[in-house]
């Protein structure tokens, strides 16, 4: 006999009955409040139901949207390292080109890509500044290979230099293709140049920003205190990214710049470009034309 808390006896089998009984009820009630609230719940994220006005809410998921860029060249893109830069110097000026120089001026990324390049080669080279052995103001080309050289030419404008495998070997960037930081880049430049030059006051073409080892200086804030003799593989204000590359079909090969004092070395093939790039300082078209002669 069980009781039940009645005055009551009740038998062992009657009182089992009404418990199961009492069980299916209750077991019958909350089946039924849990579908009507798994009916309700459905009826609310579908935005429908009994005088259910509110719409369901939504979980909402945030999205890292990638600005727009008119460029290939990104923070993401990968630096490039010490075994790059640490090749013979003519290997160095074929490889710069199609790689992005990028460098923070006031917070802005600018970023350009290198098109034209030329190699000077050390104690061999009697157009290299380091022809005649190691001075105070050639040290960078005798530094690790990836050191930034910048040097001044005539007390008012710079040029950039890398160094590169061998003794006083380094390769000197001519020109390169804006591509990020365009607007900082014109303002910079604009701000090196003459007001009476003939140019001042007029908007500067995109290709001219950088088509010069001068130029290019101006419009990326390069100067000798800043950047002479930084390490441009571990700078945090200045580096090298990789870029497309250029195949050797589009390497236009000529003779460099401005040498006219070195003897057999004033016509010696160490001036690279990309063929057909309008960023190129200057233009061989007999060397475009051997080129183009190869290619059919």
């Amino acid at each position: 006999m069980i009781s039940l808390g009645l005055t009551k006896r009740i038998p062992s089998s009657v009182c089992r009955c009404v418990l199961l009984s009492k069980l299916q009820q209750i077991s019958r009630i909350t089946g039924a409040a849990m579908s009507d609230s798994r009916t309700r719940s459905r009826r609310r994220k579908a935005g429908t139901g009994s005088g259910d006005t509110t719409p369901a809410k939504v979980n909402k998921v945030t999205k890292t949207v990638q600005p727009v860029s008119d460029c290939s060249c990104s923070s993401t893109s990968q630096r490039l390292d010490r075994k790059f830069y640490d090749v013979p110097g003519e290997q160095l000026a074929r490889d710069l080109l199609g790689q992005n120089l990028v460098r923070m001026v006031d917070g802005v990324r600018l970023c350009a890509r290198i098109v034209e390049t030329e190699a000077y080669l050390g104690a061999v080279d009697k157009a290299a500044h380091s022809y005649r052995g190691q001075t105070d103001r050639n040290t960078a080309m005798f530094m690790l290979p990836g050191t930034a050289y910048v040097y001044n030419v005539y007390g008012m404008y710079c040029c950039m230099n890398i160094s590169c495998q061998g003794e006083g070997c380094a390769v000197l960037i001519r020109a390169m293709e804006p591509l990020e930081g365009v607007v900082k880049m014109e303002e910079l430049r604009r701000g090196k140049m003459k007001t009476s030059a003939p140019s001042a006051g007029k908007t500067l073409k995109v290709k001219d920003l950088c088509n010069g080892p001068s130029k290019l200086c101006q419009s990326l804030a390069i100067n000798k205190p800043d950047l002479n003799q930084r390490d441009l593989v571990t700078d945090g204000g200045t580096w090298l990214e990789k870029g497309e590359g250029v195949q050797t079909c589009d390497v236009v090969v000529s003779a460099r710049i401005g040498i006219d004092k070195a003897e057999d070395w004033v016509l010696k093939p160490l001036r690279f470009y990309v063929l057909h790039n309008p960023c190129v300082s200057v233009r061989d078209k007999h060397a475009e034309k051997d080129l183009q002669a190869k290619k059919m």
